[in-house]
């Protein structure tokens, strides 16, 4: 199953067994983005605990998935900085929030902003950045 969010790409690969029902289907992280590895095997381990002792099919399971996934992007907004919702590099969502205008950004584009302009002000409001 491949899920797409802006530049970023999740996937997650659920192998059937030749005998299957009889084994349980396995199931192999893919490709992570924007999730932290502790989320994504508790996701893994929820899948399984479905397929294996609550008798759901791999639909349900991919469905699960999906679901979680929706959850943590709901109501994420790009970074204004850089105008993605999943950062190219590192795979991160928008956390840092000015504590002005409250928009969030990359720690990664704030980083290269402070950078590149030599003062450490919000992109957007220009009031001074603290933490």
């Amino acid at each position: 199953a491949r899920y797409a969010k802006d530049e970023g790409v999740l996937e997650l690969l659920l192998h059937a067994p030749a005998c299957y029902p009889l084994k349980p289907v396995t199931i192999d992280a893919g490709k992570r983005v924007a999730v932290s590895e502790q989320r994504w095997r508790k996701w893994l381990l929820a899948m399984h605990a479905l397929l294996t002792h609550h008798q759901g099919t791999m639909l349900d399971a991919v469905l699960l998935w999906k679901g979680n996934i929706d959850a943590v992007f709901e109501g994420v907004e790009e970074c204004p900085i850089c105008y993605s919702v999943v950062h190219i590099a590192n795979s991160s969502l928008p956390r840092l929030s000015c504590h002005t205008c409250s928009h969030k950004f990359h720690s990664a584009c704030l980083y290269k902003w402070f950078q590149t302009s030599s003062k450490s002000q919000c992109p957007l409001c220009q009031s001074p950045w603290y933490t």
